[in-house]
């Protein structure tokens, strides 16, 4: 097999479907489903995945002329270039290549249908179209689309069916870097940025990083349990206290703040009522820490970030007794995380540091960074790698040092396809 590439459909316009519809809540019409019905038919040939049943495949399609791109005029007149020139630059900046891989998959849950492109875009239907309903979000650009999917679908599994070898040993010579899965070590990845690179190891030096990993020694001894007899809020803010001012976030001498005052600043803000609390009584915190109030809220965010970058100094209950638990393994979040840990230890506060070890091969380059496609965003990727590899950070690959990142990285094998029925295959 010579090819996979898509004709009569350019990149553009399927990326300009997925930022039109990706966002819609409910894709499912009652004109739509025929049409899924014979795209779930066309690939029906193909093996689903046996852990997810959804059955993929991959094309490449054309970026088109740049008219296909868009109208020069639409562009300028909404102030998004200024000149022609600048109207090419755009489109060869998004689209550098001649051709876009695009992965198509289709899967059924009882009368459901689920057509996923990139698995950015998911338009549904029923087997049985009477029981859907006109959907407000559909029009008539994505009829179109669907219907030239379905023809160009058709034809590329007709392919797969004729030469299912040369389909995958097609798509491990040729697909993009872009849509694939890798990993890079650190110490690399810091040796091909150089000073742009992130480099927790000099930033915090020899010593915060030695006495990290007596942290982290100690931690798997077994028996290891640092468990706290009581617990008040005033006990929880000295503790935010102490990883604070490790990190010296208040530095104003003039300025005297209380532990509580400065979670007040730094924290999250749902606290649930913690700051209300007497700050003396194990009693008071006892009642609360099991009245559900802490339910929806955010008490022990300690310093706000989003989903994945913020710090947590978690309290959990181990009946009678209480354990501190430190969680920030965010690689933008890693080295305050560190200098916490640390200061925890130096006040002889018993604690668990989560993902101590991960962490020590972070800030010393020893860990892996997982390379995730494009259509996928950089967090909460660790179900893509192997557990063995033991990769809690990840990034795209993005436009900068793209080759020699390529060069340096394991790409990892591509799941190859099969069929389920193939007959008078020829090479």
């Amino acid at each position: 097999m010579n090819t996979v590439t898509v004709m009569n459909i350019f990149a553009p316009e399927i990326d300009n479907i997925i930022g039109r519809y990706s966002r819609c809540r409910d894709l499912s019409d009652r004109g739509i489903s025929p049409k899924l019905k014979a795209i779930f038919e066309a690939m029906s040939g193909i093996r689903p995945d046996p852990d997810t049943d959804v059955r993929t495949i991959w094309m490449d399609v054309p970026r088109g002329t740049i008219e296909d791109f868009g109208d020069y005029r639409d562009y300028l007149d909404e102030g998004e270039v200024e000149s022609y020139e600048e109207f090419e630059n755009l489109w060869k900046d998004l689209y550098p290549e001649e051709t876009k891989w695009y992965s198509f998959s289709v899967s059924k849950y009882k009368e459901e249908i689920y057509f996923t492109v990139n698995s950015e875009l998911c338009v549904t239907g029923r087997e049985n179209e009477q029981a859907d309903k006109a959907s407000s979000y559909a029009g008539q650009d994505l009829y179109s689309f669907i219907d030239r999917v379905l023809f160009q679908i058709t034809k590329v599994t007709g392919a797969i069916q004729t030469d299912c070898a040369g389909y995958n040993d097609y798509l491990e010579k040729n697909l993009s870097h872009n849509k694939r899965f890798a990993r890079i070590k650190r110490n690399d990845f810091w040796e091909i940025f150089g000073n742009d690179a992130i480099r927790a190891d000099r930033n915090l030096g020899d010593e915060i990083i030695g006495k990290l990993s007596e942290i982290v020694t100690r931690q798997n001894e077994p028996g290891y349990d640092p468990l706290i007899r009581a617990m008040t809020s005033g006990d929880f803010f000295r503790y935010c206290a102490i990883c604070y001012d490790a990190n010296q976030y208040f530095k104003d001498p003039d300025l005297p703040l209380t532990p509580k005052d400065k979670y007040a600043r730094m924290a999250d803000g749902r606290d649930a009522g913690l700051k209300r609390l007497e700050g003396d009584s194990p009693q008071a915190f006892l009642e609360w820490y099991l009245s559900g109030e802490r339910t929806g809220a955010h008490p022990w965010e300690i310093c706000r970030g989003g989903n994945s970058t913020h710090i947590s100094l978690y309290v959990h209950r181990q009946d009678p007794f209480w354990k501190l638990i430190l969680d920030g393994s965010s690689i933008i979040r890693v080295e305050e995380t560190v200098r916490m840990a640390v200061s925890l230890s130096e006040h002889r506060i018993p604690f668990v540091l989560r993902d101590s070890e991960a962490i020590l091969r972070m800030v010393t380059g020893n860990d892996y960074i997982g390379i995730v496609p494009d259509y996928l965003f950089p967090r909460y990727c660790h179900g893509y790698f192997p557990k063995e590899d033991r990769i809690i950070d990840f990034m795209n690959l993005g436009h900068e040092n793209t080759g020699a990142i390529i060069e340096k990285a394991f790409w990892y094998p591509l799941k190859r396809i099969e069929v389920i029925q193939v007959s008078g295959w020829r090479r």
